[in-house]
């Protein structure tokens, strides 16, 4: 690695060389108490115009890695650290109750699709991170593997997400859940490790926090299958796209697979 580069301020962008950075300065967009260090070469950081950035903090310690930021009407505050050719890639119209930690490592990946709603203290990590090998045969028994969040997801209190984690569609991970494997569309998962304990559910945003008794009795029901998700011809295989970003050998490629992914905005796209 060589010299470490940071931006603080929109006037740093231009200080950036040997990597691609797209974070303007827009009637929109903002850049509070946030930070983006670079510590390798051919590293894209894709910050859709408009973003709001607060208390936020992006690093790069490798080369050809990702990180790919949609708009959202919210605040931003993702603690992200992505290493040698890994993707940090977060869709648009999500939301932060506070910092959410995301940590792509061994040239795995974080995908996490659009409408995700991060309570405080969430962690994804893609890696244990050290090695652990058999006893018996001398071979690594942990190795790293992708997360994939799909569209319309609530990640609760102290959620952890490790290696191979999937959750589908419209579903809610519980205060505390530990996730290390598939949470199928529309279900609630807790626990450690988690388990599905809820099935056919859906969600929708507004707080409940300061309603008042009509509010109460007018939201007994939600008339629309908005956030219900079903299996249909526009379902993506995500083993299939996993596929298409390892075969990228550069940043550059893996910033358009991210691009690509952009335009991918069937509602079914996630389900599992």
């Amino acid at each position: 690695m060589g010299q470490t580069q940071t931006i603080r301020s929109y006037a740093d962008v231009s200080t950036i060389t040997d990597n691609v950075v797209h974070l303007n300065q827009t009637p929109e967009s903002e850049f509070l108490r946030s930070s983006v260090e670079f510590a390798g070469t051919g590293n894209v950081l894709f910050v859709e115009d408009g973003v709001k950035l607060r208390n936020s903090r992006l690093r790069f310690l490798g080369d050809g890695a990702v990180i790919h930021l949609r708009r959202s009407e919210r605040y931003l505050r993702p603690i992200a650290t992505v290493f040698e050719e890994s993707v940090f890639y977060l869709g648009p119209d999500a939301s932060f109750t506070a910092e959410a930690h995301f940590l792509p490592t061994e040239r795995k990946n974080v995908i996490i699709g659009s409408d995700a709603m991060f309570a405080s203290r969430v962690v994804l990590r893609t890696a244990d991170p050290h090695l652990v090998f058999s006893a018996l045969t001398h071979q690594r028994i942990n190795p790293s593997a992708s997360i994939w969040v799909g569209d319309h997801v609530w990640l609760g209190e102290d959620t952890l997400l490790l290696k191979g984690a999937r959750i589908g569609s419209g579903s809610i991970l519980a205060a505390r859940a530990l996730v290390t494997k598939s949470i199928p569309s529309n279900s609630t998962a807790a626990g450690v490790p988690a388990r599905v304990v809820g099935k056919g559910i859906f969600w929708t945003r507004p707080s409940v926090h300061a309603y008042t008794l009509a509010q109460t009795e007018r939201s007994s029901t939600h008339p629309r299958d908005d956030f219900i998700y079903t299996s249909d011809q526009n379902v993506l295989d995500i083993g299939e796209l996993e596929g298409q970003l390892d075969l990228a050998s550069s940043g550059h490629e893996r910033a358009d697979w991210c691009h690509k992914l952009d335009q991918m905005t069937w509602k079914n796209r996630f389900f599992i």
